[in-house]
C-alpha cells in the first residue's frame, strides 16, 4: 500500500493553522470597520461571512486528513 506523506498533517501545519487564524480575524476586523465607516456595510458584513466560512473549511481540510488515519504516530 502506497502512503501519500505529503498529505499527513504535522506540528508544522497546526502552527501554520494557529498562526493564521490569530492574525487573520484582526487584519478582517480592519478592513471590516473601514469598509462600515465609509457606508459599506453589506460588503463588511459579507467579508466577516466569507472569513468565518474559510475557517471552517480549513478546520474540517485538517480534521479529515487527521481523520483518515493520516496523522504520523511515533
Amino acid at each position: 500500500m502506497v502512503r501519500n506523506v505529503s498529505n499527513i498533517p504535522t506540528g508544522r501545519t497546526y502552527v501554520g493553522f494557529v498562526l493564521v487564524w490569530t492574525t487573520a480575524p484582526f487584519l478582517v476586523a480592519a478592513f471590516c470597520i473601514a469598509a462600515i465607516r465609509d457606508g459599506h456595510w453589506v460588503a463588511g458584513v459579507l467579508l466577516v461571512l466569507l472569513t468565518a466560512y474559510c475557517f471552517v473549511r480549513h478546520s474540517m481540510w485538517i480534521g479529515k486528513r487527521a481523520g483518515r488515519g493520516l496523522v504520523r504516530r511515533h
